[in-house]
């Protein structure tokens, strides 16, 4: 997925690093973690989280899965990105057993996940993983699945690229050819009306309609 001006590749952590976690289990006043606002960057929002005290958050990134450290609860976006083609995988588009009595080793265990990303004080998006299903909000302090992910950089500036390597495209002005009698001159060359035959080559025949209409790079 693209941001930040790069394109980066998510990597799920797996099943076995799966839990079930309130996004927030502090005690008080609903919080607002302004840090965790990114709709794209879950690295930047569980940065956030665990600034501002968030126990998951602190434990996944203390997390070491396969020798890599780096790991976040997805923002809401990379966890569209995660249902939109995880679950394209066989048997995938299910729900499954936390005790995996079913389904594929990998496949997602719980109803809906977190993502880091904040919606309003005291509550964040979530997603079920189902094909149909689309982001929502809820309470913060509600236990969801946390399904940790990494990003790995594919590309710096993947999408950007000078203007001078643009194609230019032509314009054409076709007001020329609203003028219906030097149209009519110019078919009469080409075209015998009684006969309905065709006289002369193509190309003359188009470049002449090119010319009374005004063409110009």
């Amino acid at each position: 997925m693209f941001f930040d001006g790069a394109e980066h590749a998510v990597i799920d952590a797996g099943r076995e690093f799966e839990t079930i976690a309130q996004w927030w289990d502090q005690p008080g006043p609903r919080v607002t973690v302004r840090g965790a606002a990114s709709f794209h960057d879950g690295y930047a929002n569980i940065l956030a989280m665990a600034e501002a005290g968030s126990a998951i958050a602190r434990k996944v990134l203390a997390t070491t899965i396969r020798g890599q450290r780096g790991w976040h609860l997805p923002s809401i976006e990379q966890l569209q990105v995660m249902r939109a083609n995880l679950l394209q995988l066989r048997d995938w588009g299910r729900y499954w057993d936390y005790l995996r009595s079913g389904g594929r080793a990998q496949a997602f265990t719980y109803a809906d996940y977190w993502g880091s990303t904040q919606n309003a004080s005291g509550s964040s998006w979530c997603l079920h993983m189902l094909p149909w299903c689309t982001p929502t909000t809820n309470w913060a302090t509600k236990s969801k699945g946390i399904r940790p992910v990494r990003t790995l950089l594919i590309s710096q500036d993947a999408y950007m690229h000078a203007p001078s390597t643009d194609t230019t495209v032509s314009e054409a002005d076709l007001r020329g050819l609203a003028n219906q009698h030097a149209v009519t001159t110019v078919l009469e060359r080409f075209v015998n009306e009684d006969a309905g035959k065709f006289y002369g080559r193509t190309e003359a025949l188009v470049a002449e309609l090119a010319a009374l209409a005004g063409g110009r790079p």
